[in-house]
């Protein structure tokens, strides 16, 4: 390793060990010390709307920069060599959308038993988190499990290029089947993700980013990537810390233990059930494993950070909402970092089995067995092999 690449490794290292943290240690302080928090969604660079496309506010600016990122990370090379794309990323898509609808059919079967204002926010949140667009994390975390990282880009890509319908549509699709006092909420977040906001802040900088990449970073992305992790990291923590100030602080106030338990299992319970529903569909579509990991971690991730803008900007009452989307944000990278320890474990299993069958097909060989040092024979690596060495570093964990 030479000198100039240190700093950049201890970065790197940094950023994925304390990314989950900072953002927990965002909300304390935005429970805490919420005035800065609320001053960047308040403050108005432009004094106002400009042209229809809404406020340019600091918050709005960050989730901009976060999906600019989110397009730079985005190799358009590397998405068209992917063998099969058609097939295999229509099937994932497939497979999305499928338990993304089994999500909101038991959520809303749920809401049949349970009522009232609590019930019914914690409804929409689920609701919510389900049909946002595919974090970029879910990349990160394919890369680190030697899974599909193609299938993961391409799935983001689609899901975020496709939000601006598929999001209205399916919460109104949802108001229809929830209690009447709510239909104006599902009616004003799908109005206002279908309206400038979405293509202002999401769609033009991720598409903006694609073509940074394509046209200025062609050859030498590596050199600027750990600017673009570093910068990435301060807007998930700043975004974040925003956002939880709206709420939080109340939540703290209150003292409301009922609503944050109810929020956190509900949180718990959905990411559960969206990686366990995701594996279930993409294991009797006969996928590969490697491609049934990347399914599993761009169904069960969402891109929270656009839903917690959202949902606190035009509903900024809605307590209940807020937290089951900051719960989630935190839950669904311990449940993606769940899942890639169970795959180690299950490869290193598989591993063991490998080489105890190999050794009993060794005794039972009437050849002479060769006592050339394993240093002197000549070797391949297979891919079990490759699966017991150090995992590769996600590229980013961000929400």
């Amino acid at each position: 390793m030479t000198a100039s690449s240190t700093p950049h490794s201890w970065q790197e290292r940094f950023i994925q060990r304390y990314l989950l943290p900072s953002i927990a240690f965002a909300y304390v302080v935005a429970a805490l010390w919420p005035a800065c928090g609320l001053w960047l969604r308040s403050y108005s660079l432009t004094g106002g709307d400009v042209a229809g496309i809404g406020s340019a506010t600091p918050v709005n600016l960050l989730l901009a920069a976060l999906l600019f990122n989110t397009g730079l990370a985005v190799p358009l090379r590397d998405l068209f060599s992917l063998n099969n794309s058609v097939r295999v990323v229509s099937l994932g898509l497939s497979i999305r959308l499928t338990t993304g609808t089994l999500i909101i059919l038991a959520a809303l079967g749920m809401g049949l038993m349970f009522h009232g204002p609590l019930w019914d926010q914690i409804l929409l949140g689920t609701i919510l988190i389900t049909i946002m667009p595919v974090a970029n994390s879910s990349a990160g975390w394919a890369h680190h499990s030697e899974a599909n990282v193609g299938l993961s880009m391409w799935l983001i890509l689609i899901s975020v290029l496709l939000s601006p319908w598929l999001v209205p549509g399916l919460l109104s699709l949802a108001s229809w089947m929830t209690p009447a006092e709510m239909d104006a909420s599902y009616q004003k977040l799908a109005q206002g993700y279908a309206g400038s906001f979405v293509m202002t802040w999401v769609i033009i900088p991720a598409v903006l980013g694609m073509g940074c990449r394509s046209l200025l970073m062609r050859h030498n992305y590596g050199d600027w990537k750990i600017v673009v992790k570093s910068v990435t990291y301060i807007c998930l923590v700043l975004l974040n810390y925003a956002n939880g100030s709206v709420s939080l602080p109340e939540v703290v106030r209150g003292g409301e233990g009922r609503l944050v338990s109810t929020s956190f299992l509900t949180a718990t319970a959905l990411c559960a059930l969206l990686f366990a529903a995701a594996w279930v569909v993409g294991r009797l579509c006969r996928l590969t494993m490697r491609s049934r990991l990347s399914v599993m971690y761009s169904t069960a991730m969402s891109n929270t950070g656009v839903a917690l803008v959202l949902s606190t900007t035009i509903l900024p009452q809605a307590e209940a909402l807020h937290l089951v989307v900051i719960f989630y944000t935190l839950l669904q990278h311990i449940g993606a970092g769940i899942v890639d320890q169970l795959d180690y474990c299950w490869r290193r299993v598989h591993l063991a089995d490998s080489g105890r069958s190999l050794t009993n097909s060794s005794m039972m060989t009437t050849q002479p067995v060769s006592t050339t040092p394993s240093s002197e024979r000549p070797t391949t690596q297979t891919g079990s092999q490759a699966a017991m060495m150090e995992p590769v570093a996600p590229n980013s964990k961000g929400s």
